[in-house]
Parts: structure tokens; sequence; C-alpha cells
């Protein structure tokens, strides 16, 4: 897997996919000095909050203001969801990409920690389509619409320039002392020395040592799996440090996208109970996240997902995610069931 470091390719595949999202005019005006400029891991990390592995997006780069593209690697198994990468993953990496933006249009200079409170996806591709083998490409533009919020409006599409999947994101934006201050409780000594960056070799796509140590290619380890009708239930936990590696430096919570990954694969596996086929295959059409909280390295998670609906081969699904009665996520979930 790799991607092109021509400005021109850049351009011809980040141009269509913007124009897909906000028609023929660009939301962003003339170009900034940085149009085409690819940013570097340390210069990102200096703006956002995240880091490897939890950050894996390839060749982030300037297309306009406020606005970034990147290569997206497709790193977990898509399991019963019949689409190139699934839709947990979609969200971890749009939301990334979306915050890259957001650091591009805040006024203010400095890290900020840019919290997914709000996302909608929706499906873009007729499925069923196989696994992707090579990066998808992805853009956002994202605005600050009141001082400590801002919005990314995202899309990912095939290498090829098929879209596949848009996101939007609403954000609660926090200075790196604001949020110092806000979260000093979950603080934690993590390593003994600082990790070097690392800065993928020209050519090269794959870093297999950064795989094995890469929490995030696999969803997360729910047990403990307990069904009661159209209702289905499961535990994980109590969290380590190690899943939320990279979520936050020095402040392991248990990213959202890490949530809404164990919510729909018990919603999928749910499905798949109850039509009576362990090995059915469906897409994921729509859904909508709300975080509520977060969870902390050493607490134990309740995940749930609920049936509420079904119309032809359309099943809608209700989930939610929390720490005792601390509800930490919710989800509304639709899945097409292909079998």
């Amino acid at each position: 897997m790799t991607v092109s470091q021509s400005p021109a390719s850049i351009s011809a595949l980040a141009t269509p996919a913007l124009a897909t999202l906000w028609g023929d005019r660009m939301p962003f005006g003339a170009a900034s000095a940085r149009l085409h400029e690819v940013l570097s891991r340390p210069e990102l990390f200096a703006r956002i909050c995240v880091r490897d592995p939890y950050f894996a997006l390839s060749e982030v780069t300037v297309v306009g203001h406020g606005a970034v593209e990147a290569g997206v690697p497709v790193e977990q198994e898509t399991e019963g969801e019949a689409s190139p990468i699934n839709a947990a993953e979609v969200g971890r990496h749009l939301a990334i990409l979306g915050s890259c933006a957001a650091s591009l249009a805040n006024p203010k200079d400095g890290q900020h920690y840019y919290l997914a409170r709000r996302a909608r996806l929706e499906r873009l591709h007729e499925g069923p389509l196989p696994r992707a083998t090579s990066l998808l490409r992805g853009v956002a533009k994202a605005e600050f619409k009141e001082r400590r919020t801002a919005t990314a409006n995202t899309l990912l599409s095939s290498a090829e320039g098929q879209p596949l999947f848009s996101l939007e994101v609403d954000y609660n934006v926090l200075s790196a002392p604001a949020f110092l201050r806000l979260f000093q409780g979950a603080r934690q000594e993590m390593r003994r020395e600082p990790r070097a960056e690392r800065e993928p070799r020209a050519g090269t796509s794959v870093d297999f040592a950064a795989m094995r140590q890469n929490p995030h290619r696999r969803p997360p380890p729910l047990r403990e799996l307990v069904r009661d009708g159209e209702c289905l239930k499961a535990t994980l936990g109590p969290v380590s440090a190690e899943l939320c590696k990279g979520h936050f430096a020095m402040h392991p919570v248990l990213p959202v996208a890490v949530v809404m990954s164990g919510l729909s694969g018990l919603a999928g596996t749910l499905l798949r109970q109850l039509v009576g086929n362990a090995s059915a295959r469906y897409l994921v059409t729509r859904g909508e996240v709300r975080a509520e909280s977060l969870a902390y390295a050493g607490e134990s998670v309740t995940f749930g997902a609920h049936r509420h609906g079904v119309e032809g081969n359309e099943h809608r699904f209700y989930c939610w995610a929390a720490v005792g009665e601390r509800l930490v996520g919710v989800m509304e979930l639709t899945l097409t069931c292909l079998e």
C-alpha cells in the first residue's frame, strides 16, 4: 500500500472528493501558501490530541483553508460487514482527519484536544464490496462555529475515487492546559522514555513491529455476552491502558471509536442471532453517535444493543455503553442484512 507524494496526484484525488461533499463551489477561498504541503507527524501531534498507533493516517496534506486529505489504512478485518472497511474504523480515521482539519481552522495556536461529541455516518457505496487491499483516501473540511466547538465534514473514497462513506463530526475543543486541568485525575505514566515519532520510509506501507503493538487493529475484546430477547449485552474490562494507546498521551482514555466498534460489532452479532445465520453478511447503512462521557483505564464498561425495528432487510438498533450508572455513549444504527 503506497501513496504517491506528487501534489498533482493528491489534487486529482482530493478535488473530486471535495466536490462530492460540497458541490461545485468549494467552501474555502484562495489556497493558502501551504497548499499541497504534507504535514509531518511531529507538526500534527503538536496540534491535535492523539498519537500513533491510534493515529494511522498517511501523508496528511493541506488542500485548502481548514481542509486536508490523507491516505487511510484498513487495519481491521471487516468481519460481517460487506464493505471495504468496517464502519467503526471509518469513524476512527475520519474523526482524526477531521481534527487535523479543525486544527488548521482553529484561530488559536498551540495544541488542542478535539473531543468528538456527536457523529453522523452514512454509507455511500452500493454493496457488497470486498475488503480494501490498498490505502483509501479521506478528505475533511472543518470550521469553528463557536470558540470551543468545531464541525468537520469528511468523505472516504476508494483509491480510484469511488465514494464509500461520509462522516460529519462535532467536537468540543479544549486547549492543552484546560484539558490537563479537567482530566488530571486520569494521568498515568505510560512509558519510562519518550518514543521517537515514526515516519514511514518512502515506498513502504507496512510496519510489522507497529502492527504487533497496535491494539486498534482488532475490535475490543468483549466478554460475558448475554442475550435477552432482542437485546444483547456484553462487558469490556477492566479497560487496560494498552487499549487506550495513543489516546491521550499520559491520560489513557478509551477512544470513542473503540466504544463504537464494540457497539457496532455487538449489533452485528445480535443481527446474526436474530436472523438465525451465524455467517450472515450485512452493511452499515447509517449511524448516529453521541458521546456522553469518557471511560478511563481501570474501569469496566457494559455494552448493550437492542433491535427496535425492522423494515424489509433493514434492521434498526439502539446501542449504549455505560460505566455503572454513567452513560458513556449511545448509537443508533441501521444494518442492511444481505442474507
